[in-house]
């Protein structure tokens, strides 16, 4: 399914978080690794005349610095047997990184959520967050800190969170691609509102309703019972999908839990599983549905597992159960109103 894997780096210790988890990946899968650094020793308002010999020469010195840490990166990763590649990249690390890896869609990019900061360096965060929605690559993105750097935490299962619609499904082929190599399960994860969410956002004076349009509204029973159905029959659906259509074949688990706060939820079901997550970035809208650009933005800064994000350009027609909830479409499960995705 992918080509390679593309690990973005910038000379720190926190972007080399990510290379422990692309060799475990490039490992099950039998891929190649492509190492990469962009660099820009000045911003372009310095690039006057005046200055165009010490730019040349700090470029130079930069990119020669940038060569000897990625050879000595690269020589590491053939002595543990791995097919390793290093390219430097002069320019913008966010664009440099887009341009290079957009010559392969099917390439898989590891990289830490945040590198070093100054003048010749990046911030991974917003660099990670600018290549994530520029290119149509899946990502995973591992979570970089302070602290020691951890080894690589051999996942014990891939968790997919849905929310019944087309495209969150679309996560599911890389899901069975990496449980398979990574011989784990697949743990199918539903996240509804609970009963106190619809009472708040239902109640008469939430929704401005007067005595006669009360009979128009579904109760809360009927609500949480219908999320539950739609839940069941969504999970079992994916399930058989993995089977037919992505031809998995291992251990499939369905969960299927209430809560308030979607990105909380997800982030404690990997914990307590050991999963990594695989996510789109867009879902459904609405109080018993997730916003999953959101969603996964949360889950990315809160999670200490990785998470592999499939970016999706465009939203295909949702296929599932729907249920009219009224005023309640304009809301999703944060509390927060939902905007298009």
């Amino acid at each position: 399914m992918y080509s390679k894997v593309i690990v973005p780096l910038d000379g720190s210790e926190l972007s080399e978080r990510s290379l422990p988890y692309a060799r475990l990946i490039a490992g099950a899968l039998s891929l190649p690794i492509e190492l990469v650094e962009a660099f820009d020793v000045l911003p372009p308002a310095m690039h006057a005349a005046s200055a165009m010999f010490a730019t040349e020469r700090m470029l130079e010195e930069a990119r020669t610095q940038s060569g000897h840490y990625l050879e000595r990166v690269r020589t590491e990763l053939r002595g543990m047997g791995f097919a390793a590649t290093a390219t430097t990249l002069p320019g913008a690390p966010a664009p440099a990184i887009v341009d290079w890896v957009g010559d392969d869609p099917e390439a898989l990019v590891v990289m830490s959520t945040h590198g070093r900061g100054g003048i010749a360096r990046w911030a991974l965060g917003s660099v990670a967050d600018k290549v994530l929605h520029s290119i149509p690559n899946p990502v995973l993105l591992i979570r970089g800190n302070a602290g020691k750097a951890p080894a690589a935490i051999e996942p014990k299962a891939v968790l997919v969170p849905l929310d019944g619609s087309t495209l969150s499904e679309l996560s599911l082929e890389h899901a069975a691609t990496m449980a398979a190599a990574l011989r784990s399960r697949i743990v199918l994860l539903r996240i509804n509102p609970d009963a106190e969410l619809y009472r708040q956002y239902l109640s008469p004076a939430a929704r401005g309703a007067d005595a006669e349009a009360e009979s128009d509204w579904a109760s809360i029973e009927e609500l949480t019972q219908a999320d539950a159905d739609d839940a069941r029959m969504s999970l079992e659906r994916a399930a058989q999908r993995l089977a037919n259509e992505c031809h998995f074949p291992g251990n499939v688990a369905l969960r299927s839990v209430e809560s308030r706060n979607v990105a909380e939820a997800i982030v404690d079901m990997a914990a307590s599983e050991q999963a990594m997550p695989v996510m789109t970035t867009h879902g459904r809208s609405g109080i018993n549905r997730l916003v999953l650009g959101s969603v996964t933005d949360r889950v990315v800064r809160h999670s200490d597992v990785p998470v592999l994000v499939v970016r999706q350009a465009h939203t295909p027609a949702h296929t599932g159960v729907e249920l009219p909830i009224h005023a309640a479409d304009t809301l999703n499960f944060d509390g927060i109103a939902a905007q298009p995705t």
